[in-house]
C-alpha cells in the first residue's frame, strides 16, 4: 500500500497508476511468451494497445487474434479489466478488506476515479463496484458461451465469452476473433443484444447501479431513486432511441451498410451502432462504407459518451445536458437553471461548461496536430478517428494502423487524456501555479458578448 502515502494529489496519482499499468501492461505483451509465432506487433505496436486497453478504447494497430498467444490475450484482459476500474480502486479495495483506514486525500483519490462526490458507506459502495462488475461480467460470459461453446469447442468457447465479457463491460472494444470486430455478427440478435447490454450497464456509471441496489434492498418495497439516478436513466434511453432512428433513417438505403437488410436487421444494426457510439468501441459495419452524415452523427454520440462513474467516456451525458438546460435558462432570461423541478446549482454548471471547452479544445488541438502528420487521409475520417480516441470509443474508419507513427502517438495521447479526462490533467498541471491566485479579486470590467 505504499502508493498510497505518496506526496501527489488525488488526480497526479490517477494519472500515474494508469501511466504505471500501460507501461506494465506493454512490456508484459511483449514477452515471448505473450506473441505469436507468427506476429508482426513490435513494442510501439504492444505499447499503442496497452494503452487502448487501460483506456478502454479498442482502437489497434495490430489484431488480439494474429498477435496474442492465450497468455497474452489474459494479460489483455486484465489490462481491460484495471482499466475499467482503475487500479486505485483495486488497491482501495484490498487496503479495505484489509481493514487498513484510509486517510481523507486516499478516500478522496478513490472518491474522484470513481467521480463520487461523498464518502457516504464508501466501503459498501467499493465492494457492490467489484460484485456488480464481476456478476455482470459472469453472466456475460455464462450467456455468449451458450453460442460460443458449440462454435469454437469448450477451451476456446468459454475464453473467447470470457474476453467479450469484460471487453463489453468495460467498454473496451476489444474482441480476440480477428479484425473486423463483430461486424460477422451484424445479423445476430443474440450476440448483439448481450454485447449492447454489457456496454449499457458498464456505461450508466456505478452510483446509479450502487442506488439501485440500494433502493432494491429496502424492505418497506418504498423505494425513491436519487435525482441522478433518475437522469441518467432517461437520458440513456432517449439517447439510445433517437440515435437508433437517426442511423435508421441516414443509412436506411445504403447498400453498403445496412441497405439490403431486412426492416428488423436494419433496426438491430442502427440500434447497436448507437449503443457502441456511446465509448463501446465494437462495430457491425464498416464505417468506411457509411454515408458523411452518419459519421459525423456517430462523432457527435462519441462527444456524449455515457454517464459519470463508470467505465464511459466523452462529456458525460450529465454535463451535456446541464448544457442545455443552462443555454435554455439564458435564452429565456431565466433566474435560475431548473430541470424536473430541481435547480441545478452554479458549480454544477460552471464545470460542465469547463469540462465541454477543454474537451473541444484538445479535439481541435488533436484533429489539427494529426491533419499534420497524415494529411493525406480524409479529413472526415481523421474527425472520426480524433473524436473515437479522446471519447475513448474505439470505432475507426480502418484509420489506425495505416497512420503514421507521429499520428499514432497523437491517438495514444488523446485516449490518455480522454480517460483520465482534460479537465482533471489540466486542474493537476496547474493547481500549484494557480493556488498563488485562485482568491484573488480585481477590478470588475465588462465585455460585449
Amino acid at each position: 500500500m505504499s502508493f498510497f502515502r505518496i506526496s501527489l494529489t488525488p488526480t497526479e496519482r490517477i494519472i500515474v497508476s494508469f501511466a504505471a499499468v500501460i507501461l506494465t501492461g506493454s512490456i508484459l505483451l511483449s514477452l515471448p511468451i505473450s506473441q505469436l509465432a507468427n506476429s508482426q506487433a513490435s513494442y510501439w505496436d504492444n505499447l499503442f494497445t496497452a494503452v487502448s486497453m487501460v483506456c478502454v478504447t479498442g482502437l489497434f494497430t495490430q489484431p488480439v487474434a494474429s498477435s496474442f498467444t492465450a497468455f497474452g490475450q489474459i494479460i489483455c484482459m486484465i489490462l481491460m479489466q484495471i482499466g475499467g476500474l482503475s487500479l486505485l480502486s483495486f488497491i482501495g479495495m484490498i487496503a479495505l478488506q484489509a481493514k487498513r483506514k484510509l486517510s481523507f486525500i486516499n478516500l478522496t483519490t478513490l472518491q474522484e476515479s470513481f467521480s463520487r462526490d461523498d464518502t457516504k458507506d464508501f466501503h459498501g459502495f467499493i465492494l457492490s463496484v467489484f460484485r456488480f462488475t464481476f456478476a455482470i461480467e459472469g453472466m456475460g460470459a455464462l450467456l455468449l458461451a451458450i453460442y460460443f461453446v458449440p462454435k469454437f469447442g469448450w477451451a476456446k468457447g468459454v475464453f473467447t465469452s470470457i474476453f467479450l465479457a469484460i471487453s463489453a463491460f468495460c467498454n473496451a472494444g476489444f474482441d480476440n476473433m480477428g479484425a473486423s470486430s463483430l461486424v460477422y455478427f451484424v445479423k445476430n440478435p443474440y450476440i448483439n443484444l448481450i454485447i449492447a447490454s454489457l456496454i449499457i450497464m458498464g456505461g450508466l456509471g456505478f452510483s446509479v447501479w450502487f442506488d439501485l441496489q440500494t433502493q432494491v434492498k429496502k424492505k418497506n418495497h418504498v423505494r425513491k431513486f436519487s435525482f441522478h439516478t433518475k437522469v441518467v436513466l432517461g437520458l440513456t434511453a432517449t439517447i439510445l432511441a433517437l440515435g437508433t432512428l437517426l442511423t435508421l433513417m441516414t443509412e436506411y438505403n445504403n447498400p453498403n451498410t445496412i441497405g439490403t437488410f431486412s426492416l428488423g436487421h436494419k433496426v438491430l444494426a442502427s440500434f447497436f451502432q448507437t449503443v457502441t457510439m456511446r465509448t463501446a468501441g465494437f462495430a457491425t459495419i464498416d464505417y468506411t462504407q457509411a454515408r458523411p452524415i452518419s459519421l459525423l452523427l456517430y462523432a457527435f454520440q462519441m462527444m456524449l459518451g455515457g454517464a459519470p462513474g463508470g467505465t464511459a467516456g466523452g462529456i458525460k451525458i450529465t454535463a451535456f445536458l446541464v448544457l442545455l438546460v443552462y443555454a435554455r435558462s439564458e435564452v429565456l432570461g431565466l433566474p435560475y437553471t431548473n430541470f424536473k423541478h430541481r435547480t441545478i446549482d452554479t458549480l454544477t454548471i460552471r464545470k460542465a461548461i469547463a469540462v465541454f471547452i477543454v474537451f473541444l479544445s484538445t479535439f481541435l488541438l488533436g484533429l489539427f496536430s494529426i491533419s499534420v502528420t497524415d494529411s493525406d487521409k480524409p479529413l472526415l475520417f481523421l474527425i472520426f478517428e480524433v473524436m473515437s480516441a479522446l471519447a475513448t470509443v474505439g470505432v475507426t474508419a480502418n484509420l489506425t494502423p495505416s497512420l503514421t507513427q507521429a499520428g499514432q502517438f497523437i491517438i495514444m495521447a488523446l485516449m490518455f487524456f480522454g480517460r483520465i479526462g482534460p479537465m482533471s490533467i489540466l486542474m493537476s498541471l496547474s493547481s500549484k501555479r494557480a493556488s498563488k491566485t485562485a482568491n484573488l479579486q480585481y477590478a470588475k470590467s465588462s465585455l460585449i458578448v
